[in-house]
């Protein structure tokens, strides 16, 4: 209990050192408004900065045993709520493009890495488990967020409100539970095979389900040719991805193994792989990271 309570008079040292060491600075900035590209891009390094040292300061969790990850959230979640308080000083981060783009980065180069250290055997051997898993995972909190949550916290609201609020909550991170996975040092047990493989089926059956709720709230009946639209190009975009991952990666191999002997090249070109099919999976209307994490799974 004693170190439970350290850790987090620790985190919360650091977040009120952190801010303390930073808001004079982007108070003095005045904000993004009217300034130069230089200045912009001098700030948004100060909120990196910032970021990174209280990003560590949550990683504290781990001397209680607990992955790194639920301390960065917690961190992020006072950092996120501090307008509540009257303080204002890091509201600009949220706004600032450049954050935005490499939050979005960074979450598609962790599903690559945890493609790149799956197995897509043993992926097809958890299939039907992670499928019944993402079916689950999407019914019923679409199910309980129209018929009972919705009612219950908004009642008298048109049936369409509700509607939408169960297909928001049939949404998933899959990025914050690969990555409790990995600190755990789990990621390659068949669980975690489970839950991601899941993760990507959640996301198809995530956008029929929207796909359906748009139409019944636009026209009032189900457009079938839409959904069946979405669906083909999911399931062809994965079952390509997968198909050609296979056949492609020998070819791909060689081709690494005969390009410049320092390992530069190659990262160079698997990252560019991973963001070549996170564009492709948004192209199709898929989550990027669901690109990604294919792309890291056949390599």
């Amino acid at each position: 209990m004693n170190k439970v309570k350290k850790c987090v008079l620790n985190i919360l040292g650091g977040v009120i050192l952190s801010y303390l060491f930073a808001a004079p600075l982007l108070f003095a900035s005045g904000g993004e408004e009217g300034t130069s590209h230089t200045e912009i891009f001098a700030v948004t390094f100060l909120y990196l900065a910032l970021l990174v040292i209280v990003g560590k300061t949550g990683a504290l969790v781990e001397r209680i045993k607990q992955p790194a990850v639920l301390g960065e959230l917690v961190v992020g979640i006072i950092l996120g709520n501090l307008g509540l308080l009257g303080i204002h000083g890091l509201d600009p981060i949220k706004d600032n493009l450049f954050i935005g783009f490499l939050a979005e980065l960074g979450v598609v180069i962790l599903l690559f890495q945890i493609g790149l250290e799956s197995n897509l055997r043993d992926m097809k051997k958890v299939g039907l488990r992670a499928f019944l898993v993402a079916v689950i995972g999407v019914v019923t909190p679409f199910v309980l967020g129209t018929w009972v949550v919705g009612p219950l916290l908004l009642p008298g609201q048109d049936f369409n409100v509700y509607l939408f609020l169960g297909a928001t909550l049939t949404a998933t991170s899959v990025g914050i539970t690969a990555r409790v996975f990995q600190d755990l040092k789990k990621i390659k047990t068949k669980e975690a095979q489970i839950v991601l493989g899941a993760a990507v089926i959640d996301d198809v059956l995530g956008l029929l389900i929207l796909a359906v709720v748009s139409g019944i709230v636009s026209t009032g009946d189900i457009n079938i040719a839409s959904i069946g639209i979405i669906s083909l190009k999911a399931i062809a975009f994965l079952g390509i991805s997968v198909v050609a991952g296979q056949w492609l990666a020998p070819y791909l191999g060689k081709i690494f193994s005969k390009l410049h002997s320092g390992v530069g090249m190659k990262f160079g070109l698997a990252i560019a792989i991973c963001l070549f099919f996170a564009y492709l999976a948004s192209a199709v209307g898929l989550a990027p990271i669901v690109g990604a994490f294919i792309a890291g799974l056949f390599l």
